[in-house]
């Protein structure tokens, strides 16, 4: 076990349920963990939307699918699990092949026995558009169809780049993500007392509600994003970044977190 954050409290902001990731990879090092979840995941509000891509699928009308995160995998397979027991034999069956953005993505669908057709190197929707660019050029994306796995809310860059290359694209809303209304008072009185040293932005989505939940207090921590793309959310709600992950995993937060001891 390391001892480099030994007597370093760390904030993490994800999720309650996924957060054991990042707290036991924090702990390892010896840091004191906090968790103050700056969003919340829910189901989608109308999963009828999710129903009806099923559909689609079994009428083949797609050649990928596209899991941008672990919650788009999780939400979009339990709403899947009402219609088949065995998803990857729904997917083969309807000719999709599968796309996930990041190696993490990737891992939760293996565990459901699905296998992942592609996987780009860097893990945004842009390092997605390059490697099918890449790998069946700009001619042969014009005609494809994709289903996209989203959240509520989010950028319309996947979209919009395979559009601009001729492909068709469905976008289908897999989970809600909403902002919590406010931090546990112990942890923001943390935060203005200058007891908190790193805070970890696992996702751009988190960033304005990151910001406003702390607020001025953030001027007493130094802020860690797990991606450029993070970095820049948190930049335009007026946070400063510290640093920013060299890959977007939680080793990689972790790794970013280390840079700064």
């Amino acid at each position: 076990m390391s001892t480099r954050l030994a007597g370093k409290t760390v904030l993490v902001t994800r999720p309650r349920s996924q957060a054991d990731e990042l707290r036991a990879l924090l702990e390892a090092h010896g840091a004191r963990v906090v968790i103050q979840p700056v969003i919340e995941i829910l189901p989608p509000k109308d999963p009828s939307e999710l129903d009806a891509a099923f559909d689609a699928v079994a009428d083949k009308e797609f050649d990928w699918a596209v899991f941008s995160s672990e919650n788009g995998v999780r939400f979009t397979l339990t709403r899947l699990a009402a219609k088949t027991s065995d998803p990857a034999l729904f997917f083969e069956k309807g000719g999709v092949k599968l796309a996930a953005v990041g190696s993490h993505t990737a891992d939760v669908l293996s565990q459901y026995g699905l296998s992942v057709a592609l996987t780009p190197k860097r893990f945004d929707a842009d390092g997605l558009v390059d490697a099918l660019v890449e790998r069946f050029g700009a001619q042969g994306l014009a005609g494809s169809s994709f289903l996209s796995f989203r959240a509520s809310r989010g950028r319309k860059t996947l979209s919009e780049r395979l559009t601009g290359y001729g492909a068709r694209v469905r976008e289908v809303v897999s989970y809600e993500s909403v902002d919590v209304d406010a931090a546990d008072p112990n942890v923001l009185a943390e935060m203005r007392g200058g007891k908190i040293d790193f805070a970890t932005v696992a996702s751009s989505a988190s960033a304005k509600s990151f910001a406003r939940l702390f607020g001025a207090a953030l001027e007493k921590t130094r802020t860690v994003a797990i991606s450029p793309l993070t970095a820049n959310a948190l930049e335009a709600q007026g946070a400063r970044v510290d640093a920013v992950a060299q890959e977007s995993t939680m080793q990689g937060l972790v790794d970013a977190v280390l840079s700064l001891v």
